[in-house]
């Protein structure tokens, strides 16, 4: 780009969502542009569990979070940890997600989330017809929870049943039948469920790499680090750490983890934090598991890739900042060695960040304070799942088409 140009709208950020919704105003027949500091599926787009995840309607701020505090805080082998130094500063967040752990909440921020899912598909539909290379790498076999306990299987009873109710197409199955399912969990494993209408990618990265083949195609992605948004009477300027200038009538951001220092340039003031996430690969002729397979009590998903199998989860509370923690990434594999009888060594590692809010609700909408200004972050698990839905619903705010039920993911909200 040359020291100052202009575009009609700016998309920051080249992530899942940032390219679904750069893809949805292109077919709106706007004139976009996509920064990114990185590279296309560089950040957590990159590293996920690979999954459309249909079935994820209930927010990890739940009711019992309160009863099982102590196990989760404390327990060895919980799949949830606390960078305990960094608790000054995680306290603010932890405190509105506790105040989401309650059941009038957590029922209305399922309600929300399964809003969102329900246009998953149909989200991606009109982006995959331009782009048929990103649809061969789609895998219709569905997601399978397995419990290893009776008891957790049990207790898990009224996730089962809120889902029902939301209409989530979900199949209760015994130990034979998820044996029958997926060898590999013989002997680990006392039933699960089967999410029929969830389904896998062969590889997230080569995914979000061809759908955006077409904004590519067309120049319409750039690397540019941006590091300052300032509202004009021309539109909003945005300055890149190479002293540049790119003058957007409306600008979208969508740079997950990143997005608060942005948004804090127009003085809103949103209380996203990160999940650090981890994944541990294995390079494989043959994959153990045919479809994402969460042993619940782990918290994290085996999903068969390419030629390898990839364990992806966990939650870990702390900074950008800090470096991986080996104690999560031996977490990941001495399990899934043991689930699934591997011996191979891990070929790669990862961690990244997955931008969250405390009510576990993305922020879509446009900004309360400049409403040139739109949001598209803070999807947690579910960055890849919801991504063409939020290009859509993007494309509607633009057009003054929003659904009234949206206004559960503004930034006003906080």
């Amino acid at each position: 780009m040359s020291h100052t140009e202009r575009t009609e709208i700016a998309v920051i950020g080249a992530g899942a969502v940032g390219i679904a919704c750069a893809l949805w105003l292109r077919q709106r027949g706007y004139d976009v542009t996509v920064l990114e500091r990185e590279g296309i599926a560089s950040g957590a787009s990159f590293g996920n569990a690979s999954t459309f995840a249909v079935h994820g309607s209930t927010p990890i701020a739940r009711p019992d979070i309160w009863s099982n505090a102590p196990q989760l805080l404390f327990s060895p082998d919980s799949p949830f940890v606390i960078n305990w130094s960094r608790l000054p500063r995680l306290t603010p967040w932890l405190i509105r997600f506790l105040g989401q752990c309650n059941k009038k909440r957590f029922l209305k921020n399922s309600g929300t989330l399964a809003q969102l899912l329900g246009d998953t598909y149909g989200g991606y539909a009109p982006l995959l017809e331009e782009t048929p290379d990103a649809q061969t790498l789609i895998n219709r076999r569905g997601c399978l929870y397995s419990f290893r306990q009776a008891a957790n299987l049990r207790a898990a009873h009224g996730d089962i049943e809120l889902r029902d109710k939301m209409g989530i197409h979900q199949q209760r199955l015994n130990e034979a039948e998820v044996a029958e399912l997926e060898p590999a969990m013989e002997g680990h494993t006392k039933g699960g469920i089967l999410f029929t209408d969830s389904s896998h990618l062969d590889d997230p990265e080569a995914f979000i790499r061809a759908l955006s083949a077409p904004l590519r195609a067309e120049g319409r992605v750039h690397i540019a680090s941006v590091t300052s948004i300032k509202p004009t009477g021309q539109g909003l300027s945005i300055g890149h750490s190479d002293g540049q200038t790119l003058l957007a009538d409306k600008v979208v951001v969508a740079s997950g983890a990143w997005s608060a220092t942005l948004a804090r340039q127009v003085g809103d003031r949103i209380p996203l934090d990160t999940e650090r996430g981890y994944h541990i690969e294995f390079d494989l002729d043959n994959v153990p598991v045919s479809r994402p397979t969460c042993p619940v009590e782990n918290a994290f998903y085996m999903t068969p890739l390419q030629g390898r199998l990839r364990a992806a989860g966990t939650v870990e509370l702390g900074s950008i900042r800090d470096p991986a923690n080996p104690k999560r990434l031996r977490y990941i594999e001495q399990h899934v060695r043991h689930i699934l009888n591997l011996n191979s060594e891990p070929a790669r590692t990862w961690l990244g960040f997955r931008p969250s809010l405390p009510d576990s609700l993305p922020v879509i909408g446009p900004s309360p304070r400049e409403p040139r200004l739109i949001y598209a972050f803070g999807h947690q698990h579910l960055g890849l799942t919801l991504a063409g839905a939020t290009g859509r619903l993007v494309a509607d705010c633009l057009a003054g088409q929003q659904p009234d039920w949206l206004k559960h993911c503004s930034a006003g909200r906080f």
